[in-house]
């Protein structure tokens, strides 16, 4: 059986640790062992029960890679659910990949700032230069870009 952490079930999901880990108990959803890190795991067919957006077979795999921690894999969940509007997930993985310093995730979480995505992400311009430099500082060649304008514009 596949299992996706208790973490990234509520991120995913959007329902809160509580009522995911009632259905634990009351027998509703599976429960996995735990990991190799100690988290909490979820029967992942009865999570993506639960999961708002359709996930082809492919984003099923990248979202297995994700919750072992690869980082590339977060930062392309991260883009996957902030394009379909999915904010509070995608916040959940982009942040994830880039406290490994992936530069991916730091230029998403950056034009995030920039652009705001409803409640869930204020506009925020401090962060959204302070992501899009950490990124243009690994190499992001988009970051750069945008880091570019952004110092052009400021002269």
């Amino acid at each position: 059986m596949d299992t996706l952490s208790l973490d990234a079930s509520v991120a995913i999901t959007g329902i809160s640790r509580r009522t995911l880990w009632r259905r634990v108990t009351d027998g509703s959803m599976g429960r996995g062992d735990k990991d190799g890190r100690s988290r909490a795991m979820l029967a992942l067919d009865d999570v993506l029960g639960l999961v708002d957006m359709a996930l082809n077979a492919d984003d099923i795999a990248m979202l297995l890679r994700a919750d072992a921690g690869d980082a590339e894999a977060q930062a392309d969940m991260g883009a996957l659910f902030y394009v379909a509007g999915a904010h509070k997930a995608a916040l959940y993985w982009l942040n994830e990949a880039a406290a490994q310093d992936n530069a991916e995730a730091m230029q998403w979480l950056g034009t995030a700032y920039a652009s705001g995505g409803g409640s869930v992400i204020p506009r925020d311009a401090n962060l959204a230069i302070m992501w899009l430099a950490k990124a243009a500082a690994l190499g992001h060649p988009i970051a750069r870009q945008q880091m570019d304008r952004l110092l052009e514009g400021g002269r």
